[in-house]
């Protein structure tokens, strides 16, 4: 195999192995962190899903009990039952207690598993004999004959679940003739009855399951260990967590409870279980397809990235192959151009040399010594001129990745990542940069004026772009308004990528006000805010839609036509003022035109006449002793501004909405209260002016911070109250610039 088919092949190596790499651990990191997102959603599902069922059950269980209560009260109320229970009075005991015992054992009453009725002392007069079910249900008994209202409760016997309604028997003459006393088993069918959709219950006495809604006595032992694995006082804590169990290849989460107003000997309770089957099929599900997805995509990128590499290289192959047949002098090689970029300009290049190279070999053949020594010196000066293009050329081919790899390694520095993830990038950015430095070396061979950073006149490097774009803007029509400050300093700066950033904006300008319509209007203005120096290009052309706006800065997208454009020049400009410390920002309305601002600092190196001095940052401690209340409906807007306040010395709380704020409030003062302005319920203005008629001191120390564009409504409000509103995204400084301000 050739020499440089080994070099070709490791070169995409390096390209491709990088690549894929960093797609594997994308992807697996998307993957984990869909996955642990899935997992406490499916959590927090199962205890919404537990507690719903537990209330079902509470209701279930209470409308039975009443129904039983109103069931036995209409039997005690009844003129046969009462004359009945009256014979204890006036008859011979064993004779009335066979009459009653003859009425209890009708078949209305069979649904009952334990049926008597007792005096008015609570003794035993008629019924089922059942001594052990009759003493437990002394206590309820005595409390029905005290308090004569009816009244229900559970009854364990043994390993058997009763539950037991009391209700009393009055004479006409109000006097108490004694209580009928019914006791329902708490079985299966009661568990069938009481379970709501999509869940099961299991009734638990003695260490035994007596009743359960599965149908199956395989599972006794897996509900009894689950039952007194979440009722042991160690794992209580976990038991909202560590619910989930497998029963009949369904996924459950279990809730145990004891029963509260339990009678009897020992401990009885239940375990509600609440399938979750659905939703972790459907988590599976989603698990395969994000793999499955994860996997194509990481197929298709790397053969996309092989693709692009093998077609970035396959111009290059072509002009070694041809530069090989120059050298063994075959002048009569043609490279095809189907490009206009510097490898197009490169083959171009090429081309002339070697119908130079063939004008002169004609020449020179016209005398055989004239020919050997002018061959000589044109072949030698016309390799040197290939190979100064050749190196340029390649030389800004690469600089474009180089520059977005180190772009890109410092915007993640900016981020939030680990000490050693911070390490790593910034070993990357330092190997980019050497390898940037060598480009630039490279490319000083070919150009007359490497990158720099000089002093230089921002309203200069303006009018050198109007001055560029003069004809274009002309003959569309497009009026060009100036307002200069004449007295900005110069700022130590690129001024070929400044002049670059302004050129992209302004022909952007352009293009979209000529595809708007006929004629139109950019505004340029310029002047110092503070330590940075104001760029604002302002046009009214038609707009730019919200969701596009939050995406302009991003490489390779635009909304011109294939061809008008690559989506790299807002990309590149936003680089290169992030470079120079500087920010840029687009404001836009559909219709109303479009605004970029550009912010870059004055440097100690910049010359400023009136250079006006930094804001004091607030003290750490200036907060000390001062309590705040933050209110807003993002978890996150809280936290952040629970990490600023308390940096410096505040005592903060928070609450999630206007009706928690108000209980908050409640139980002591705040020396401030920072409220977003729309939240779900109680909205920010609903509690100003709840707390302006209530409380109008605390009214006097609030604030408002809000994401939303303020109304014309929203701003006269809080201008007739004389309110702050702090706009949403905003920085730190900007956060505790208002806070502090409130406290001067």
């Amino acid at each position: 195999m050739p020499a440089w088919k080994s070099v070709n092949l490791k070169f995409q190596g390096k390209v491709l192995i990088p690549v894929v790499t960093v797609m594997v651990l994308f992807l697996a990191g998307t993957m984990w962190m869909v996955n642990r997102r899935i997992q406490t959603q499916l959590q927090n599902e199962n205890q919404v899903a537990l507690a719903n069922t537990e209330s079902l059950f509470g209701t279930n269980f209470a409308r039975r009990a009443e129904n039983l209560v109103l069931q036995f009260n209409a039997f005690a109320e009844r003129q046969e039952f009462v004359a009945l229970a009256a014979k204890f009075r006036r008859d011979d005991p064993e004779t009335a207690r066979q009459t009653v015992q003859e009425y209890l054992d009708r078949p209305q009453f069979r649904e009952a598993s334990v049926l008597l009725f007792t005096g008015p002392a609570g003794q035993w007069l008629a019924g089922t004999t059942n001594p052990p079910f009759f003493a437990a249900c002394v206590p309820l008994v005595k409390s029905v004959l005290e308090s004569n209202a009816s009244a229900t409760s559970v009854v364990q016997v043994n390993d058997a679940l009763f539950e037991v309604v009391a209700v009393p028997s009055i004479h006409p003459d109000g006097s108490l003739l004694g209580a009928l006393v019914a006791g329902m088993a708490l079985g299966d069918a009661a568990a069938r009855e009481l379970k709501s959709p999509n869940s099961q219950i299991a009734f638990i006495a003695n260490d035994k399951v007596v009743a359960s809604t599965f149908g199956d006595e395989s599972l006794t032992p897996q509900l009894l260990q689950e039952y007194e694995r979440l009722v042991a006082p160690a794992s209580q804590a976990v038991a909202a967590q560590d619910s989930g169990l497998i029963l009949e290849g369904s996924h459950y989460a279990a809730l145990p409870r004891r029963f509260p107003s339990l009678m009897g000997q020992g401990r009885a309770g239940y375990l509600l279980l609440s399938s979750y089957e659905r939703s972790w099929l459907a988590f599976q599900e989603t698990q395969s397809v994000l793999f499955l997805f994860s996997v194509a995509g990481l197929v298709l990128g790397s053969v996309i990235v092989w693709l692009l590499v093998r077609r970035v290289t396959e111009p290059l192959r072509q002009l070694r192959d041809s530069a090989e047949a120059v050298g063994r002098g075959d002048f009569s090689r043609h490279i095809d151009i189907h490009s206009k970029d510097e490898l197009g300009e490169l083959a171009a290049v090429f081309n002339q040399m070697t119908g130079n190279l063939q004008k002169s070999l004609a020449q020179l053949e016209k005398t055989v010594e004239i020919l050997r020594a002018t061959q000589a010196q044109l072949s030698h000066s016309e390799k040197l001129s290939a190979v100064g293009e050749f190196v340029a050329g390649v030389a800004h081919e690469l600089n474009n990745p180089l520059t977005a790899l180190i772009g890109y390694s410092e915007l993640l520095q900016m981020s939030t990542v680990t000490d050693d993830d911070r390490d790593s990038l910034k070993r990357i950015s330092s190997s980019a940069e050497r390898c940037h430095k060598i480009v630039q070396s490279l490319l000083s061979f070919a150009r007359q004026h490497p990158p720099e950073r000089k002093l230089s006149n921002v309203n200069a490097l303006v009018d050198a772009v109007i001055e560029i774009l003069i004809y274009e803007l002309r003959t569309n029509n497009i009026r060009v308004e100036k307002e200069l400050s004449p007295h900005l300093p110069r700022l130590l700066v690129d001024p070929h990528q400044i002049q670059q950033v302004f050129l992209n904006i302004v022909n952007n300008a352009r293009q979209a006000i000529e595809a708007h319509r006929p004629g139109g209007l950019i505004r340029i203005t310029t002047g110092a805010a503070g330590p940075r120096v104001r760029i604002t290009f302002q046009d009214d052309g038609p707009g730019i839609s919200e969701e596009n706006l939050a995406r302009i800065f991003n490489p390779f997208f635009t909304t011109k036509p294939v061809g008008k454009g690559t989506g790299l020049g807002l990309s590149l400009s936003y680089g290169i003022i992030q470079e120079h410390g500087g920010s840029i920002t687009a404001e836009s309305k559909l219709g109303l035109g479009t605004t970029f601002i550009i912010d870059l600092p004055i440097t100690n190196q910049s010359e400023n006449a009136s250079a006006p001095s930094a804001p004091t940052p607030p003290a750490p401690a200036e907060g000390k002793g001062r309590k705040v209340l933050v209110v807003d409906d993002e978890p996150d807007i809280l936290d952040l501004s629970v990490k600023i306040l308390q940096r410096q010395g505040y005592h903060v709380q928070t609450a999630v909405d206007g009706e928690s704020a108000l209980r908050v409030m409640a139980s002591g003062r705040f020396d401030l209260i920072i409220s977003d302005w729309k939240m779900p319920g109680l909205s920010g203005q609903q509690l100003f002016e709840r707390l302006l008629a209530t409380d109008p001191e605390s009214a006097k120390r609030m604030i408002f911070m809000t994401g939303d564009v303020l109304s014309e409504k929203t701003e006269k409000f809080l201008n007739a109250h004389g309110k702050t509103c702090l706009p949403k995204p905003f920085s730190i400084a900007d956060f505790q610039k208002v806070v502090s301000d409130m406290f001067k």
